[in-house]
């Protein structure tokens, strides 16, 4: 049987409304099992470490982004448990880099099991799949959700981006990889990711190098922040403005405090030092993700 940690509250309740239909089609699929509901902030680890005491082999995340990320982080250590998702968020980032879309999808993919090992960043204490950012991409991760929305949802989401990049100013930051090369200079965003889940097209990576990809964007013209906001192909972008490396470890230092977003939620500030670990997950995955 499967144990699924529900977040009532994401994605403005959503399970409400989709939690019967949801129940009756996991059981079609025969993989019922038991359900647990959140009532507090701290309640998604400790449901998680019931799950694990019981004996759960494979445990459920039926929630957004940072519900995700919560349960994951108890799992961490238990490599004998596999993480399933269903994604009812209000945004669900993490679970389409896994080919996770939908609720209804999401059952399927589940009764399938697909397994996967995936590599693993660490922000501080917390452990991240897909990426780490600062500055833009950090600020404006809450408002990504408008984006896949309805057509009004994506026209108030453009609105939006053009109003926020204008107002945007650039951070003084200190990065250092790997201890020995520096970088200081004025940064409109910082993305740190795992290459797997890479977003950015136009960078060419090595999807098994155990490295951590980091795009430093020092500026980007106002007439392209529309493309960018929309994680589209930046190849014609003034690429001079951005620049690419490589590292096991980046450390990121700024004067003042700035919001690091973790796997698309805002989850620690500055200074912080982000590193590829040698830690692995198990995941169900969708059979047409390919890694």
């Amino acid at each position: 049987m499967y144990y699924y940690i529900v977040n009532p509250a994401a994605g403005g309740a959503k399970i409400d409304k989709i939690q019967d239909r949801l129940k009756a089609r996991l059981s079609d699929l025969g993989i019922m099992g038991e359900f647990v509901k959140t009532t507090g902030p701290d309640d998604v680890a400790k449901l998680t470490r019931m799950g694990i005491e019981k004996g759960y082999k494979t445990i459920v995340a039926v929630g957004g982004d940072g519900t995700i990320n919560e349960v994951m982080n108890e799992l961490i250590d238990n490599p004998k448990v596999v993480l399933g998702i269903i994604p009812t968020g209000t945004t669900n980032d993490l679970a389409d880099a896994l080919g996770i879309r939908g609720w209804f999808s999401a059952a399927s993919i589940l009764a399938s099991r697909k397994v996967e090992e995936i590599d693993l960043g660490r922000v501080g204490e917390r452990y991240f799949v897909t990426s780490a950012t600062m500055g833009f991409d950090a600020e404006f991760a809450k408002d990504k959700r408008l984006s896949k929305g309805n057509a009004f949802e994506k026209i108030r989401y453009a609105t939006k981006l053009l109003s926020r990049s204008a107002a945007h100013r650039p951070v003084r930051a200190s990065l250092k990889f790997d201890n020995d090369y520096e970088v200081d200079a004025e940064i409109f965003s910082i993305v740190v990711s795992n290459s797997k889940f890479f977003p950015l097209k136009f960078i060419k990576t090595e999807p098994n190098d155990n490295l951590l990809d980091t795009v430093v964007i020092t500026k980007i013209p106002g007439y392209k922040m529309l493309q960018y906001g929309y994680l589209s192909d930046l190849s014609s972008v003034d690429l001079p403005k951005i620049s690419v490396f490589h590292s096991r470890e980046i450390e990121i230092v700024t004067k003042k405090p700035k919001n690091i977003a973790i796997d698309g939620q805002i989850s620690t500030k500055t200074p912080i030092k982000i590193t590829m670990t040698d830690k692995k997950l198990k995941v169900i995955v969708s059979r047409k993700r390919k890694f």
